[in-house]
């Protein structure tokens, strides 16, 4: 049932990408004005280090946007109250696993100048956005599923959020260097 579902999903995906169009630009931290990052937290450790790049970032004046997906029915308690972070359920997903809430429809619109996805996992709800995303510039973790990102991080498996972030934070401080 749950391969029914997903491959739904995927048709519905495919579907919407075959009129999709965006302007890609390439941006820094620097250069950036607009970042979403899409995560999905797996325990408290995750979300405090997400919480930890928020603040990093925030240091570059950047106007940012998150939306988490948490891979469960219910959000904790203990993640519902971080002001600025929004997040979504399996409980507002579509039958074929599509995100149906106004949050996700508002975020995957934004053509922010940077999109980061934060997953170390693959979960459908997140490639959609991510692969919908009117984003100029998306980073994300390298899978053999889809490329939906410009630029992207082959992570080892077993690797932790913390390295991963660190290799995010080197690299955008690298990119466009001489333009910029």
């Amino acid at each position: 049932m749950q391969n029914l579902k997903l491959n739904a999903g995927k048709r519905n995906l495919n579907k919407r990408l075959r009129q999709f169009t965006r302007i890609r630009e390439s941006h820094n931290l620097e250069t950036a004005k607009t970042a979403g990052i899409l995560f999905t937290p797996t325990d408290q450790l995750s979300f405090e280090q997400i919480k930890q790049f928020l603040t990093y970032l925030g240091n570059y004046k950047l106007q940012i946007y998150v939306l988490g997906y948490i891979d469960a029915k219910i959000i904790p308690e203990s993640f519902l109250f971080w002001k600025g972070i929004n997040l979504f359920s399996r409980k507002e997903l579509s039958w074929s696993m599509v995100p149906k809430t106004p949050v996700v429809t508002d975020f995957i619109d934004k053509p922010f100048d940077i999109l980061l996805d934060l997953s170390l996992d693959d979960f459908f709800p997140v490639e959609y956005i991510a692969r919908l995303s009117k984003s100029k510039f998306k980073v994300g973790r390298f899978t053999s599923k889809h490329s939906a990102y410009d630029l992207m991080f082959e992570i080892e498996s077993g690797s932790n959020l913390d390295a991963y972030l660190d290799y995010i934070k080197t690299y955008l401080n690298l990119i466009n260097k001489e333009a910029s």
